[in-house]
């Protein structure tokens, strides 16, 4: 019963180290009792399953606001099955040895469930918690993995240090630890960009955030009006959040004749989200038209969000949640379209893209600059968009590109390369951001390697566990 308390607790603290809390130092201190826990049981696996029921539901729980308990049960119950595997390290012999196993275990288990099932949901991956942590600019060379990979060690160091005083592991990972600190920042800047990024709001909060035609558009044609008002110079670039334009421009004439107005009036180019109407299905879409109010480029969302914007095993789906049979499936872009303001090559990314590594990564490539375009109305009044900035923040380390993050409601921010808020809004509120953005070329190493950083994390973290156990054995 002790290690069940202390199984409930542990996951209590692991979801404190992400927004709204942001406290990543409960990531070790979890990790530690986690083990203290597991390792005092004779129901190892009963104990991982209620330590990742309630983390996985106290860090999701704010995707059920508008459609209920029933579909976050199922979200928790897929989520929580990949950490099963932290069973096997329980009171058995050469336990000292055996706790290294939960480096592993944690790691991999991250990874899979980002790639499956459909496409994958790591939203609240371990390595997304430690955005405030002091070892982020790791993420820059061995990509969000190695933070997952440094607050894991820490935990089980911790765990070392109180269960045995092995003084030697806890100086190792203290030793790696500030190595991963000391890491210099990579910057080669060509120059900035002089960006005004609009928060209009929304009429009101929750699935039908969007239900009277062209007020949320009206809202951040308003706000922009606001804005151009109270800066001190112009703007090079105009951006609008995801789902800001809420009726087709290209169906809707005269939608599309006031934005295209507004940047021949103003001579500046403007970045909007729309959801546009194709011959095959709804587009979820970044357009921009420039300062002759001609549209120049569109991006069509390539990574769709499962269960939101398609409808996977729609039967039951529909059984789960009658919310399901509302949506329309949208159809998936297929090419990378960079919006060119002068020396800025803007990568446009939507929403829920940003916990996809490949979305990222693969659109970055010939960038100098991100943008995040997204919409928090369905989930406000929550940790929702908070955790969203976390994953944004560390996405800027890991491509070492500065970041401006839009959305319809907030929280909206412009992040540097290092993973710093330069300037943030507020929820719910309208609002907006101006300044200069500094436009960096140099690929990270992160990224240079890909997707082998996770593997480099893990392989390592495996080499680490056989290690001590042959050591111990």
């Amino acid at each position: 019963m002790v290690s069940f308390v202390l199984a409930i607790f542990s996951g209590v603290l692991l979801s404190g180290a992400f927004a709204p809390l942001n406290w990543w130092f409960l990531l070790p201190i979890s990790v530690a009792l986690f083990l203290y826990s597991v390792t005092k049981t004779r129901k190892p696996f009963l104990t991982s399953f209620i330590f990742a029921a309630v983390f996985n539901y106290l860090t999701l729980k704010w995707s059920g606001i508008y459609v209920g308990l029933l579909p976050v049960f199922f979200l928790v119950l897929l989520q929580l099955i990949f950490y099963l595997p932290l069973g096997f390290i329980s009171y058995r012999r050469n336990r000292y040895s055996r706790v290294w196993l939960i480096l592993p275990v944690l790691l991999i288990a991250d990874e899979i469930r980002s790639i499956i099932p459909f496409g994958g949901f790591g939203w609240n991956r371990l390595s997304f918690s430690q955005a405030d942590s002091p070892y982020i600019i790791a993420a820059a060379y061995f990509g969000d993995s190695v933070l997952a990979f440094l607050g894991i060690s820490l935990g089980i160091a911790l765990y070392l240090l109180c269960a045995r005083a092995q003084l030697f592991s806890v100086a190792i990972i203290s030793g790696i630890t500030t190595v991963a600190i000391l890491l210099p920042v990579p910057i080669i800047e060509q120059g900035s960009v002089n960006v005004l990024a609009v928060q209009g709001n929304v009429p009101k909060l929750g699935l039908d955030f969007n239900s009277r035609a062209q007020e949320v558009f009206n809202y951040h044609l308003k706000q922009t009006d606001i804005a151009l008002r109270a800066i001190q110079s112009k703007p090079d670039v105009i951006i609008w959040p995801e789902n800001s334009v809420d009726i087709d421009p290209f169906m809707n004439p005269q939608v599309g004749k006031k934005i295209s107005d507004l940047a021949k009036q103003i001579e500046v180019p403007v970045i909007v989200g729309a959801v546009l109407k194709g011959t095959e299905g709804p587009e979820n879409a970044s357009v921009m038209w420039n300062s002759d109010g001609i549209v120049s480029s569109k991006y069509v969302k390539r990574s769709l969000t499962p269960f939101g914007e398609y409808i996977p095993l729609r039967k039951l789906a529909s059984a789960v949640s009658p919310f399901a049979d509302g949506v329309v499936d949208f159809v998936t872009g297929n090419t990378i379209v960079l919006h060119q303001v002068g020396r800025a090559a803007i990568a446009p990314i939507i929403c829920y893209e940003i916990i996809d590594d490949s979305a990222v990564h693969s659109i970055s490539k010939n960038s100098n600059l991100l943008i995040v375009q997204t919409n928090n109305a369905t989930f406000a009044d929550s940790g929702q968009s908070a955790q969203q900035l976390n994953i944004t923040r560390i996405r800027a380390v890991e491509n070492n590109r500065w970041v401006v993050s839009v959305s319809t409601t907030g929280v909206s921010a412009i992040i540097n390369n290092s993973g710093g808020i330069q300037q943030i809004t507020k929820q719910n509120s309208a609002s907006f951001l101006s300044g200069d953005v500094e436009l960096t070329s140099e690929t990270s190493l992160a990224y240079k390697i890909g997707n082998w950083t996770a593997l480099v994390c893990i392989f390592f973290s495996i080499a680490i566990y056989l290690g001590k156990r042959r050591r111990d054995a």
